[in-house]
């Protein structure tokens, strides 16, 4: 079976039994903090060791954690790593938040700028995006150093570049090829 189709299914049950019981809060909490561990380089090594047993990484992600985490969501980590689908559940968590975003109208706005936003300006661009739909949003923001100046803003699946140095790219890109062009 196709590996999305199993996050994707193992986080559509989740998602089911977290609404019939009424803990979706705490297990999109939960479900942010596994999919962040699961972004890490130290944790996917344990995670996908075959020389670890399933038990021992299934405590080790339960440790990481921690112990204020839903009985929801440590039964569902108990159950993909006694299924042997340990390797799936940083996907399976990124697809349950998704179905949550979904479900409650939540935009994802990720702003990637030079230097870090100030409050007033981060409130303004949070209104703009509000304005533009219903709902509410999950503000991000990222301070990356070589984006030069401006900003990039992801909404969504909308990607907006207005930094410095897409410019500078575009203007590097275009002297190349009228350079080529007149040789």
């Amino acid at each position: 079976m196709n590996s999305s189709k199993i996050a994707v299914r193992y986080a559509k049950a989740l998602f089911e039994l977290a609404l019939e019981r009424g803990v979706t809060d705490g297990v999109y909490t939960d479900m942010k903090t596994v999919s962040q561990l699961g972004a890490m380089e130290e944790v996917k090594a344990v995670i996908n060791n075959p020389v670890i047993p399933q038990q021992k990484r299934k405590e080790i992600i339960l440790a990481l954690a921690g112990d204020d985490i839903n009985q929801l969501t440590v039964n569902f980590i108990t159950l993909m790593f006694s299924h042997g689908r340990g390797d799936y559940l940083a996907a399976a968590a990124r697809n349950f938040i998704d179905l949550m975003r979904r479900h409650r109208g939540i935009r994802q706005v990720t702003l990637t700028t030079a230097i870090p936003v100030e409050g007033r300006l981060k409130e303004e661009m949070a209104a703009l995006v509000t304005g533009t739909g219903k709902g509410s949003i999950e503000f991000i923001e990222h301070v990356d150093r070589s984006v030069i100046g401006g900003f990039i803003l992801r909404v969504d699946d909308t990607y907006i570049d207005a930094s410095v140095r897409s410019r500078l790219n575009r203007f590097r890109k275009e002297f190349s090829l009228a350079g080529n062009a007149a040789e």
